[in-house]
Protein backbone atom coordinates (compact mmCIF):
# COMPACT_ATOMS: atom_id res chain seq x y z
CA UNK A 1 0.00 0.00 0.00
CA UNK A 2 1.53 3.26 -1.15
CA UNK A 3 1.24 6.43 1.06
CA UNK A 4 1.39 10.12 0.04
CA UNK A 5 4.70 11.55 0.44
CA UNK A 6 5.67 12.98 3.60
CA UNK A 7 5.75 17.03 4.42
CA UNK A 8 8.59 18.42 2.88
CA UNK A 9 8.99 15.90 0.23
CA UNK A 10 8.82 16.64 -3.42
CA UNK A 11 5.71 14.72 -5.09
CA UNK A 12 6.58 12.33 -7.53
CA UNK A 13 10.30 11.77 -6.49
CA UNK A 14 11.16 8.39 -4.84
CA UNK A 15 14.61 6.70 -4.42
CA UNK A 16 16.03 5.45 -7.56
CA UNK A 17 17.08 2.09 -6.31
CA UNK A 18 19.62 0.08 -8.87
CA UNK A 19 18.08 -2.32 -11.60
CA UNK A 20 18.46 -5.70 -10.40
CA UNK A 21 21.23 -8.03 -12.81
CA UNK A 22 18.60 -10.55 -14.26
CA UNK A 23 19.80 -12.74 -17.13
CA UNK A 24 18.15 -12.32 -20.08
CA UNK A 25 14.95 -14.71 -20.92
CA UNK A 26 14.31 -16.90 -23.30
CA UNK A 27 12.74 -16.61 -26.73
CA UNK A 28 9.66 -18.92 -25.63
CA UNK A 29 9.77 -17.93 -22.26
CA UNK A 30 5.58 -18.33 -21.13
CA UNK A 31 4.20 -18.16 -18.11
CA UNK A 32 4.04 -21.37 -15.86
CA UNK A 33 0.91 -22.23 -14.11
CA UNK A 34 1.02 -24.52 -11.46
CA UNK A 35 -2.89 -25.06 -10.54
CA UNK A 36 -3.33 -28.56 -10.00
CA UNK A 37 -5.86 -30.41 -7.80
CA UNK A 38 -3.36 -32.68 -6.21
CA UNK A 39 0.00 -31.14 -3.76
CA UNK A 40 2.84 -30.54 -6.13
CA UNK A 41 6.26 -29.63 -4.20
CA UNK A 42 8.49 -26.93 -6.33
CA UNK A 43 12.12 -26.62 -5.15
CA UNK A 44 15.14 -26.01 -7.13
CA UNK A 45 18.57 -26.73 -8.74
CA UNK A 46 20.87 -24.41 -10.06
CA UNK A 47 18.92 -22.11 -12.71
CA UNK A 48 15.95 -24.24 -12.68
CA UNK A 49 12.69 -24.80 -10.44
CA UNK A 50 12.22 -28.57 -9.89
CA UNK A 51 8.54 -29.69 -9.77
CA UNK A 52 7.78 -32.88 -8.23
CA UNK A 53 4.14 -35.03 -7.62
CA UNK A 54 2.06 -34.25 -10.39
CA UNK A 55 -0.08 -36.87 -12.17
CA UNK A 56 2.43 -38.34 -14.39
CA UNK A 57 4.38 -39.26 -11.28
CA UNK A 58 7.56 -37.63 -13.39
CA UNK A 59 9.74 -34.72 -11.96
CA UNK A 60 9.77 -31.71 -14.34
CA UNK A 61 13.01 -29.20 -14.36
CA UNK A 62 12.24 -25.58 -16.09
CA UNK A 63 15.04 -23.51 -16.39
CA UNK A 64 13.93 -20.03 -15.23
CA UNK A 65 15.33 -18.42 -18.03
CA UNK A 66 12.24 -19.43 -19.57
CA UNK A 67 9.82 -18.39 -17.22
CA UNK A 68 7.98 -14.87 -17.39
CA UNK A 69 5.94 -15.63 -14.07
CA UNK A 70 4.07 -18.01 -12.03
CA UNK A 71 0.35 -19.03 -11.15
CA UNK A 72 0.05 -21.65 -8.56
CA UNK A 73 -2.73 -22.08 -6.09
CA UNK A 74 -2.81 -23.66 -2.53
CA UNK A 75 -1.71 -26.92 -3.57
CA UNK A 76 1.81 -25.70 -4.51
CA UNK A 77 4.44 -25.94 -2.14
CA UNK A 78 6.93 -24.22 -2.22
CA UNK A 79 10.94 -24.43 -0.88
CA UNK A 80 12.55 -20.87 0.60
CA UNK A 81 15.39 -21.63 -1.94
CA UNK A 82 13.16 -22.29 -5.35
CA UNK A 83 11.11 -18.72 -4.15
CA UNK A 84 14.28 -17.17 -3.57
CA UNK A 85 15.53 -18.06 -6.89
CA UNK A 86 12.65 -16.45 -8.73
CA UNK A 87 12.58 -13.53 -6.96
CA UNK A 88 16.44 -13.07 -8.01
CA UNK A 89 15.77 -13.95 -11.15
CA UNK A 90 12.66 -10.93 -11.60
CA UNK A 91 10.16 -13.42 -11.40
CA UNK A 92 6.93 -12.76 -9.87
CA UNK A 93 4.54 -15.29 -8.20
CA UNK A 94 0.56 -14.97 -8.30
CA UNK A 95 -1.59 -17.28 -5.54
CA UNK A 96 -4.52 -17.85 -6.41
CA UNK A 97 -7.21 -19.49 -3.11
CA UNK A 98 -9.01 -22.88 -3.27
CA UNK A 99 -12.11 -21.42 -5.45
CA UNK A 100 -9.41 -19.50 -7.67
CA UNK A 101 -9.80 -15.88 -6.15
CA UNK A 102 -6.79 -14.14 -6.24
CA UNK A 103 -5.17 -14.41 -2.49
CA UNK A 104 -1.95 -12.67 -3.40
CA UNK A 105 1.44 -11.45 -5.12
CA UNK A 106 5.52 -11.86 -4.31
CA UNK A 107 7.51 -9.67 -6.23
CA UNK A 108 11.69 -8.99 -6.24
CA UNK A 109 12.11 -6.12 -4.46
CA UNK A 110 14.05 -4.10 -6.71
CA UNK A 111 11.64 -3.32 -10.11
CA UNK A 112 11.74 -0.88 -12.60
CA UNK A 113 9.79 2.19 -12.71
CA UNK A 114 8.72 3.74 -15.84
CA UNK A 115 7.21 7.28 -16.05
CA UNK A 116 3.59 6.01 -15.49
CA UNK A 117 4.82 5.02 -12.14
CA UNK A 118 6.35 8.66 -11.16
CA UNK A 119 3.32 10.39 -12.70
CA UNK A 120 0.96 7.99 -9.97
CA UNK A 121 2.95 8.66 -6.97
CA UNK A 122 2.80 12.43 -8.02
CA UNK A 123 -0.80 12.77 -7.91
CA UNK A 124 -1.42 10.33 -5.31
CA UNK A 125 0.38 13.15 -2.74
CA UNK A 126 -0.42 16.25 -4.67
CA UNK A 127 -3.48 17.25 -6.40
CA UNK A 128 -6.78 16.83 -3.97
CA UNK A 129 -8.73 15.77 -7.67
CA UNK A 130 -7.11 13.28 -8.69
CA UNK A 131 -9.74 10.81 -7.03
CA UNK A 132 -12.72 12.08 -9.06
CA UNK A 133 -10.55 12.15 -12.28
CA UNK A 134 -9.67 8.32 -11.78
CA UNK A 135 -13.73 7.88 -10.85
CA UNK A 136 -14.16 9.82 -14.45
CA UNK A 137 -11.48 7.48 -16.20
CA UNK A 138 -12.53 4.80 -15.45
CA UNK A 139 -16.13 5.05 -16.68
CA UNK A 140 -14.78 6.11 -19.71
CA UNK A 141 -12.86 3.12 -19.86
CA UNK A 142 -15.94 0.69 -19.24
CA UNK A 143 -17.57 2.27 -21.58
CA UNK A 144 -14.81 1.27 -24.20
CA UNK A 145 -15.14 -1.94 -22.62
CA UNK A 146 -19.06 -1.79 -24.14
CA UNK A 147 -18.42 -0.35 -27.35
CA UNK A 148 -16.17 -3.46 -28.06
CA UNK A 149 -18.93 -5.53 -27.07
CA UNK A 150 -21.19 -3.59 -29.23
CA UNK A 151 -18.71 -3.77 -32.48
CA UNK A 152 -18.58 -7.70 -32.05
CA UNK A 153 -22.09 -7.77 -32.04
CA UNK A 154 -22.60 -5.76 -34.72
CA UNK A 155 -20.32 -7.87 -36.58
CA UNK A 156 -22.44 -11.26 -35.74
CA UNK A 157 -25.26 -9.59 -36.99
CA UNK A 158 -26.60 -9.33 -33.91
CA UNK A 159 -26.72 -6.05 -32.67
CA UNK A 160 -27.79 -4.43 -29.04
CA UNK A 161 -31.00 -2.52 -29.44
CA UNK A 162 -31.20 0.31 -27.89
CA UNK A 163 -33.33 -1.00 -24.44
CA UNK A 164 -30.10 -3.65 -24.42
CA UNK A 165 -27.60 -1.12 -24.50
CA UNK A 166 -29.09 1.01 -21.88
CA UNK A 167 -29.31 -1.81 -19.31
CA UNK A 168 -26.27 -2.76 -20.23
CA UNK A 169 -24.58 0.94 -19.89
CA UNK A 170 -25.93 1.37 -16.76
CA UNK A 171 -25.72 -1.98 -15.38
CA UNK A 172 -21.61 -1.93 -16.16
CA UNK A 173 -20.50 1.57 -16.92
CA UNK A 174 -22.47 3.38 -13.82
CA UNK A 175 -22.62 0.65 -11.34
CA UNK A 176 -19.48 -1.46 -12.21
CA UNK A 177 -22.07 -5.35 -12.14
CA UNK A 178 -19.89 -7.43 -14.50
CA UNK A 179 -22.51 -10.08 -15.78
CA UNK A 180 -20.15 -12.78 -15.38
CA UNK A 181 -21.04 -15.98 -17.03
CA UNK A 182 -17.26 -17.87 -17.20
CA UNK A 183 -15.65 -19.53 -14.42
CA UNK A 184 -14.20 -17.80 -11.56
CA UNK A 185 -11.04 -18.97 -11.58
CA UNK A 186 -10.35 -17.05 -15.01
CA UNK A 187 -10.66 -13.94 -12.78
CA UNK A 188 -8.20 -14.81 -10.91
CA UNK A 189 -6.09 -15.47 -13.76
CA UNK A 190 -6.74 -12.11 -14.87
CA UNK A 191 -5.88 -10.74 -11.60
CA UNK A 192 -2.62 -12.45 -11.74
CA UNK A 193 -1.96 -10.85 -15.36
CA UNK A 194 -2.71 -7.73 -14.04
CA UNK A 195 -0.32 -7.86 -11.24
CA UNK A 196 2.29 -8.83 -13.45
CA UNK A 197 1.85 -5.93 -15.94
CA UNK A 198 1.58 -3.55 -12.92
CA UNK A 199 4.73 -5.01 -11.68
CA UNK A 200 6.27 -4.42 -15.37
CA UNK A 201 5.54 -0.98 -14.98
CA UNK A 202 6.68 -0.44 -11.40
CA UNK A 203 2.97 0.70 -10.37
CA UNK A 204 1.13 -0.11 -7.46
CA UNK A 205 -1.81 -1.66 -7.30
CA UNK A 206 -3.08 0.32 -4.91
CA UNK A 207 -3.09 3.70 -3.98
CA UNK A 208 -4.30 6.31 -0.93
CA UNK A 209 -4.86 9.92 -2.37
CA UNK A 210 -3.61 13.09 -0.55
CA UNK A 211 -7.86 13.78 0.60
CA UNK A 212 -7.74 9.89 1.94
CA UNK A 213 -9.85 8.41 -0.58
CA UNK A 214 -7.90 4.64 -1.85
CA UNK A 215 -7.61 3.84 -5.66
CA UNK A 216 -7.63 0.16 -6.00
CA UNK A 217 -5.83 0.16 -9.73
CA UNK A 218 -5.75 -3.33 -9.83
CA UNK A 219 -9.01 -4.46 -8.32
CA UNK A 220 -10.43 -1.80 -11.46
CA UNK A 221 -7.87 -2.76 -13.90
CA UNK A 222 -9.03 -6.66 -13.26
CA UNK A 223 -12.71 -5.85 -13.16
CA UNK A 224 -12.10 -3.93 -16.63
CA UNK A 225 -10.85 -7.39 -18.27
CA UNK A 226 -13.16 -9.36 -16.37
CA UNK A 227 -16.34 -7.44 -18.08
CA UNK A 228 -14.22 -7.62 -21.29
CA UNK A 229 -14.01 -11.47 -20.85
CA UNK A 230 -17.62 -12.06 -20.08
CA UNK A 231 -18.83 -10.02 -22.22
CA UNK A 232 -17.24 -10.91 -25.50
CA UNK A 233 -17.15 -14.70 -23.73
CA UNK A 234 -17.11 -16.67 -27.36
CA UNK A 235 -15.93 -20.13 -26.64
CA UNK A 236 -14.37 -18.73 -23.36
CA UNK A 237 -18.35 -19.32 -22.39
CA UNK A 238 -18.08 -23.23 -22.37
CA UNK A 239 -17.46 -24.57 -18.82
CA UNK A 240 -14.60 -24.94 -17.67
CA UNK A 241 -14.12 -27.51 -14.86
CA UNK A 242 -10.11 -28.46 -14.71
CA UNK A 243 -7.72 -25.72 -14.05
CA UNK A 244 -5.34 -26.81 -17.08
CA UNK A 245 -8.27 -26.26 -19.32
CA UNK A 246 -8.79 -22.44 -17.51
CA UNK A 247 -5.18 -21.64 -18.02
CA UNK A 248 -5.02 -22.85 -21.95
CA UNK A 249 -7.86 -20.84 -22.55
CA UNK A 250 -7.08 -17.98 -20.65
CA UNK A 251 -3.62 -17.52 -22.23
CA UNK A 252 -5.29 -18.15 -26.07
CA UNK A 253 -7.15 -15.61 -24.70
CA UNK A 254 -4.65 -13.29 -23.36
CA UNK A 255 -2.84 -13.79 -26.27
CA UNK A 256 -5.19 -12.26 -28.91
CA UNK A 257 -5.89 -9.45 -26.39
CA UNK A 258 -2.30 -7.86 -25.77
CA UNK A 259 -2.80 -4.54 -26.30
CA UNK A 260 -6.02 -4.27 -23.99
CA UNK A 261 -4.10 -3.72 -20.85
CA UNK A 262 -1.64 -1.83 -22.18
CA UNK A 263 -4.28 0.76 -24.38
CA UNK A 264 -5.92 0.86 -20.21
CA UNK A 265 -2.77 2.44 -18.94
CA UNK A 266 -1.90 4.38 -21.81
CA UNK A 267 -5.11 5.93 -21.15
CA UNK A 268 -4.53 6.23 -17.33
CA UNK A 269 -1.42 8.03 -18.25
CA UNK A 270 -2.55 10.22 -20.37
CA UNK A 271 -5.23 11.48 -17.63
CA UNK A 272 -2.26 11.62 -15.09
CA UNK A 273 -0.45 13.63 -17.38
CA UNK A 274 -3.52 16.18 -18.06
CA UNK A 275 -4.53 16.74 -14.49
CA UNK A 276 -0.68 17.49 -13.77
CA UNK A 277 -0.22 19.79 -16.67
CA UNK A 278 2.01 18.00 -17.77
Amino acid sequence: MRLSPASGSTPGRSPRLPRPAVPPRAADARTLYLCSAEPVRVTSTGEALVISGQADGRVHRVPVARLLRIVCNAQAHWSGSALALCLQRGIGVAFLGRGGEPAGQLWPQQRRRLPLAETLDALAGGTERWSEAYANWLRRERLQVLRHWQAQRREAGQPAGGEEWQQALQRWVYRAEVPAVLPAVLHGLAAALVAARLGEYGVEGHYWCVAGEPVALADDLTQLLWARMNLCAGPLAAAVEQPREAATLFEHWAGAQAGVLHAHLASLGAQARRELGL
